[in-house]
């Protein structure tokens, strides 16, 4: 068994579409009430909902190459982002919330 989308529910489809578009994350599909973005192996998914319905408070954590750069770029974009962290997990990371509420984090493996 494996995962191979993660859904929120929304009842604002396009602004949290904007809003991944902006983090750079690019769309696989689109039918209107169903956004899906490429993100490897498990897709992120969109799916039109009502306010009752809405996902909130979840989160979803992605591994990146860079999360200076990647810190740098979306803080540019005007985007509200903590600053990096390092981890004791092992992870240099960031987050940010989705129009939702949704943690949205960044990390990056450190080096041993």
């Amino acid at each position: 068994m494996q995962i191979g989308y993660v859904v929120f529910y929304t009842p604002d489809i396009a602004a949290m579409k904007s809003f991944y578009l902006v983090l750079g994350l690019e769309v696989r599909a689109d039918y209107g009430m169903w956004v899906e973005f490429e993100t490897g192996s498990t897709a992120l998914a969109l799916h039109e909902a009502s306010e009752d319905e809405a996902t909130k408070n979840a989160g979803v954590f992605f591994e990146v190459e860079d999360v200076g750069a990647l810190h740098a770029r979306l803080r540019e974009k005007g985007l509200a982002v903590s600053e990096p962290k390092d981890q004791d997990f092992g992870f240099r990371t960031f987050t940010l919330r989705d129009p939702q509420g949704n943690q949205i984090e960044f990390g990056q493996p450190l080096q041993p």
